[in-house]
This record gives C-alpha cells, sequence and structure tokens, in this order.
C-alpha cells in the first residue's frame, strides 16, 4: 500500500496561482465596473489649467467637475475607492480634490487628463474611456462644446466659486458707516475751507475779478469800434479807388463783345452787290430846249 505525499512547494505554488489568478479577477471586474459607470457620461466642467503631475507621469490638464454636478462627483469618487482597492499607490490615478491644485475654488473634484488645442473655459464634457497606463489610469475626455452666453449666469457654478450671503443688517451698518465717513469728511473739508483769511481772499478775488471784467470789457469795446470804423474807412477808399478800374474793365469787356458781335455779322455778310437804279435827268432850260442826261 502506497501513499501519496505532497511537497509543499507544490502547495504553495499552486495557491499562489489561485491568488494571481484571484487577483487578477479582482482587477478586471473593477476595470470593467468602472468602464461601465463613468463611459460616456456628460457633466459640466472648466478647463483650468495644464500642469506638471510629476517627472514620471508628465503634464496633465485640469478639468475641475462643476459643483453643481453631484452625481458625477458621487461615481468619481466610488470609481476613485474601487481603482484604490485593486491598484497600489504606485498608480497615479487622474481623480484628485480640488483642494490638491491649490485654486480659490468651492470643494469639488478635478480630472487630470489629456485635452487636445481646446481654450480654457467652461465645456460640457463627455467621458470617452478609461485607459489603465503601466504607472497611470487615465479619464479621457471629449469637449463637446463651450458653454454659451445662456449660461454666463451660471459662472459661479461652474467655476466652483462660493458666494457668501450678505446679512441685510450688515448691508445697512455698512452702507451707514459709508455715509457717516463721507458727511464728516465733507464737515472737515468745509471747516478747514471756511475761515476768515478764505473769506477775505474769496471777497477779495471777486473785486478784482468783476474790475478785471469791466476794464476789459470797456478795452474791447474800444477797440471793437476803433477797428470798426477804420474797416469802413478802408473799404470806402477801396471802392473810391476800384471803381474807375471797374467801369474801365466792363467798357472793355463791352468793346470785346461788340467787336466779336461785328465780327460775327461781317463774317455771315453776303457779297453780291446791290442793283444801281439807273435815273433820267431832264435838264430845262428856257432859251434852250430840254436836253436829257442819261
Amino acid at each position: 500500500m502506497s501513499v501519496s505525499v505532497q511537497s509543499p512547494s507544490a502547495d504553495s505554488s499552486g495557491n499562489s496561482t489561485q491568488l494571481e489568478r484571484f487577483e487578477d479577477m479582482a482587477v478586471l471586474n473593477v476595470k470593467k465596473y468602472v468602464k461601465d459607470l463613468l463611459r460616456s457620461r456628460i457633466f459640466l466642467g472648466r478647463y483650468l489649467e495644464r500642469r506638471l503631475v510629476d517627472q514620471r507621469i508628465g503634464y496633465r490638464d485640469v478639468v475641475l467637475i462643476s459643483a453643481a454636478e453631484a452625481e458625477i462627483k458621487r461615481d468619481m469618487i466610488e470609481a476613485l475607492q474601487k481603482l484604490r482597492s485593486v491598484y497600489p499607490l504606485l498608480h497615479w490615478i487622474g481623480i484628485t480634490d480640488s483642494n490638491a491644485i491649490s485654486v480659490n475654488v468651492s470643494p469639488s473634484l478635478c480630472l487630470w487628463t489629456e485635452i487636445d488645442n481646446q481654450p480654457f473655459g467652461p465645456f460640457w464634457f463627455q467621458v470617452k474611456s478609461i485607459k489603465f497606463r503601466v504607472d497611470e489610469i487615465l479619464i479621457t475626455l471629449n469637449c463637446i462644446r463651450p458653454i454659451t452666453d445662456s449660461y454666463l449666469e451660471l459662472e459661479p457654478i461652474l467655476t466652483g466659486a462660493t458666494k457668501k450671503p450678505k446679512n441685510n443688517v450688515s448691508q445697512v451698518k455698512e452702507v451707514k458707516a459709508n455715509l457717516n465717513e463721507s458727511f464728516s469728511e465733507i464737515k472737515e473739508t468745509l471747516k478747514s475751507a471756511l475761515t476768515i483769511r478764505n473769506a477775505k481772499e474769496f471777497v477779495t478775488f471777486v473785486f478784482a475779478f468783476v474790475i478785471a471784467i469791466f476794464t476789459g470789457s470797456t478795452a474791447f469795446v474800444n477797440f471793437l469800434g476803433n477797428f470798426i470804423l477804420a474797416l469802413l474807412r478802408e473799404i470806402s477808399i477801396l471802392i473810391k479807388n476800384s471803381t474807375p478800374m471797374l467801369l474801365g474793365f466792363l467798357e472793355f469787356l463791352s468793346k470785346i463783345v461788340g467787336g466779336f458781335y461785328i465780327l460775327l455779322a461781317m463774317l455771315f455778310k453776303s457779297n453780291t452787290p446791290h442793283p444801281q437804279n439807273k435815273r433820267s435827268l431832264t435838264y430845262y432850260n428856257r432859251m434852250d430846249n430840254s436836253r436829257e442826261f442819261d
């Protein structure tokens, strides 16, 4: 009767093989679950910047998920937990908290991805695929289209910025404080300006200004009257001296026009001579008989 005894090395190798198969199945299940969970999901986000992860990974584009996208954020956190359960810490997973980028935004999630030829700003994004690389797990995105003007009022949500509501009482107090400060400044300014010395200087300035206006207007009126009289005198002299020249020029023009008309008349005048009427002249003499002359 023979008894077979298994060696401990064979048992350990079989256990390790089963463990590897179990780990491979777990990794495959997690990969499939994450792909089914995130693929083709559409969400609002903002393309913030391009930043260096480390020397091993390189540069990646940072996309901030909108604070209003609660469902996609919940699924991203779940996918991150699943991936961390099967992948060691050496793998870089492109899902981080917004505090990791040290940007003044509201708490949200950031995706470290690769975007080609798109400007910074808000977009509609769609999860294209999940790439499992040697040292990295990358969620690739498609930029469907940028946010239009109709969504500009949602800009605080898209950027993740938070606006703290102001209390009405504090607003009223702030307005009152500003008004009191302005009133006190005006009061101090008037107090420093309204002094006896300043009033005396102001009255002196007003009198000097009035006297200057009066004397200046008098001199201006005198100058204007002299100028008008001199202008009228010169115009009369000009008219007196230019009248003979003007009349002579008009006579010259009339002669030119008259000569031109005479020239035209001479050109169109007929050259045939007029017929001469021959009349007989009878000379009567008392002593002699009458004689006829041609």
